[in-house]
């Protein structure tokens, strides 16, 4: 995707979150159900933050080599970039070949590991919207192919995917309902909650990005008739970013490893996520979701633990935004370690909302950590003194804040008891 684009929007996406937080107080306030919970929504962004950071580190630049190499080297013909029908094909072919990855992921054991992601979150609000799997560009290229063999141009590729991914964002809300005529065309939140939900009589249903007209030529609409409950069939119950982008491989190994075999060995990479090999148990059914007894995985909670994370995001997300719009002025090395901080510093408020003992070690090496990388680029750019100075303030005050909100509630709890279910 092009990364200009998104670095623009992603302020935007913060302050259209920032409306539906406000929203969500008003409910709250009047006893309907609450739309976020703090730890839920800091882990989509989480999984968002990492897989823009890995992206501009190197994963993104194999969705958009491997499309550029099929065109440069397989292409039939030739579209030019300043054709208007040309461009309309190309953003109607990007969706369809959406759709087309889309419900590959939702059927191959191995695509949904690499998707089951997006789905975790017991929630549905805009910060699902960017609950984002960081495996994904290295899989989903095969699906656009198509078009770099008809001639689209990367450029063209590139700017109709982005915003093909940019519509998608403000369809996870539950506060828009139903919107008329625009439902028969589009991908509207009425028709994306469904894809989200878990209920049996919704699983695996609407696909589409932009258009829903691909759902309703191939026969996996349907119609939303009552609020779906979100997440997965069995839910991830961890607030650990790195968790949640290996657990759907972590699933298959096990099987495959469990199962005596060969051929089911084998095939639990590509079968559908509800195979089970026959001697493990065989297929799981989708079991039926009550609204009124359901329990979700929640963490305690901390506000001064909560307001010291939203401090560390405001400042990660700074961070993301300028490797993303500066990715070209810096060099390999420089990019691989604000990456690394960056992943560290996800891990650690993971840790921290399920009371891990490896929390607080891993955020004094994610400061240290800090601090070299930043000092080689301060030698880099005769600024070290400045910015060693600027670091030392920065480490010294987010110790200080995150002891003090540690101490605000009990120790740091042995793993596997800390985090707990909620209504």
């Amino acid at each position: 995707m092009d990364g200009r684009f998104i670095a623009i929007a992603i302020p935007f996406f913060f302050l259209l979150i920032g409306i539906e937080v406000y929203s969500d107080r008003k409910r709250r306030k009047e006893g309907k159900e609450p739309l976020y919970r703090f730890a839920d929504s800091i882990t989509s962004l989480a999984c968002g933050v990492g897989q823009q950071v890995l992206g501009a580190l190197a994963f993104g630049a194999v969705l958009i080599g491997a499309y550029t190499l099929v065109y440069e080297k397989l292409r039939l013909f030739s579209i030019s970039e300043s054709s208007t029908v040309g461009w309309v094909f190309a953003f109607v072919g990007v969706d369809l070949g959406y759709y087309a990855y889309h419900r590959a992921s939702h059927r191959i054991n191995f695509f949904w590991a690499t998707h089951v992601v997006h789905h975790q979150s017991e929630e549905y609000n805009l910060s699902t919207a960017l609950r984002q799997s960081w495996f994904t560009s290295l899989t989903s290229w095969v699906f656009y192919a198509p078009l770099a063999l008809v001639g689209v141009t990367p450029v063209v590729f590139v700017t109709c995917l982005t915003f093909n991914t940019l519509y998608q964002f403000w369809i996870h809300t539950r506060t828009i309902k139903k919107l008329g005529p625009l439902e028969w065309v589009m991908n509207t939140p009425s028709h994306h909650r469904i894809h989200h939900a878990i209920d049996p009589e919704y699983i695996d249903k609407n696909y589409a990005g932009v258009f829903i007209v691909w759902d309703r030529l191939f026969g996996t609409f349907v119609e939303e008739d009552r609020e779906p409950e979100y997440g997965t069939v069995k839910p991830l119950a961890s607030f650990n970013p790195f968790w949640a982008n290996v657990e759907g491989f972590a699933r298959i190994v096990e099987m495959s490893r469990g199962t005596r075999h060969t051929a089911d060995k084998l095939f639990a990479w590509v079968a559908p996520p509800e195979w089970r090999p026959r001697d493990l148990g065989g297929p799981v059914l989708v079991p039926p979701v009550d609204h009124d007894t359901r329990v979700k995985y929640a963490a305690k909670k901390n506000t001064a633990l909560g307001r010291w994370v939203t401090a560390q995001f405001v400042g990660v997300a700074l961070v993301v935004v300028a490797l993303i719009a500066f990715a070209s002025q810096l060099g390999f090395a420089e990019r691989a370690g604000l990456t690394a901080v960056v992943l560290a510093t996800l891990a650690v408020w993971g840790g921290l909302f399920e009371e891990r003992r490896w929390a607080f070690p891993l955020e004094l090496g994610r400061l240290v950590g800090l601090g070299v990388v930043l000092g080689l680029i301060g030698v880099a750019r005769d600024q070290a003194a400045f910015v060693m100075i600027g670091w030392a303030a920065f480490a010294a005050g987010s110790l200080f804040w995150l002891l003090a909100a540690v101490r605000s509630q009990a120790s740091l709890a042995a793993p596997g008891a800390s985090a707990s279910p909620s209504r």
